[in-house]
């Protein structure tokens, strides 16, 4: 078993006894970033052609991974794009997660603490919440036997057009319902550096 075996909200509350509960626009206030040059004259045409080509592995690396370059210019983190990050076989909690972002600069090997774990997807994001709390809490157990137990592990499940947010604070994950646009991608990367302030 592994995270990708997570297919249900029901299934993640039976097997690792994660409450789940949903709020809404819980990151709308957030303060927007101001995005570099860079990433706006790239994006310009790599989002175009992600959304033409319209594959998951796309998006992924015309929209996704080029948002976590952009926020490694705000914030000091490391990112791993589909590492393996076995954790506990005995929960299913091993695979390769789509990207696991780290507050480190260590871009060797994952080390704690790691903050927020994404999924893409090509459509339908519902689809993805379930493994990407299963992963979330994998993160939580990798972060607390590091002797790092930061309060919150954040997720995103996103097709680069669209991105959910979601939380996990002990046993509990939160659900953001409000489905947040890419727009020119600076309230995204403000929301993803937010969760990095939020655990310094």
């Amino acid at each position: 078993m592994s995270y990708s075996d997570f297919k249900t909200l029901v299934q993640v509350n039976k097997e690792l006894g994660i409450v789940i509960k949903a709020e809404n626009e819980l990151y709308l206030n957030v303060e927007p970033a101001e995005l570099t040059q860079w990433f706006i004259d790239t994006m310009k045409m790599a989002y175009t052609k992600a959304i033409r080509i319209n594959t998951e592995s796309s998006r992924q690396a015309l929209i996704v991974d080029l948002m976590l370059m952009e926020l490694n210019q705000h914030i000091n983190i490391s990112f791993f794009l589909e590492n393996s990050f076995n954790v506990d076989s005995s929960k299913g909690l091993t695979g390769n997660p789509d990207a696991i972002i780290s507050h480190s600069d260590n871009q060797l090997y994952i080390t704690s603490p790691v903050v927020v774990l994404l999924e893409a997807k090509k459509s339908d994001l519902g689809s993805g919440l379930a493994q990407c709390i299963a992963e979330m809490e994998a993160a939580r157990l990798f972060n607390e036997k590091e002797g790092n137990d930061i309060p919150t592990v954040y997720g995103v499940v996103t097709d680069g057009t669209l991105w959910q947010f979601l939380s996990l604070t002990d046993n509990i994950a939160t659900i953001d319902s409000y489905l947040y646009h890419f727009g020119d991608g600076s309230q995204i990367v403000g929301i993803l550096k937010s969760f990095f302030d939020n655990c310094s």
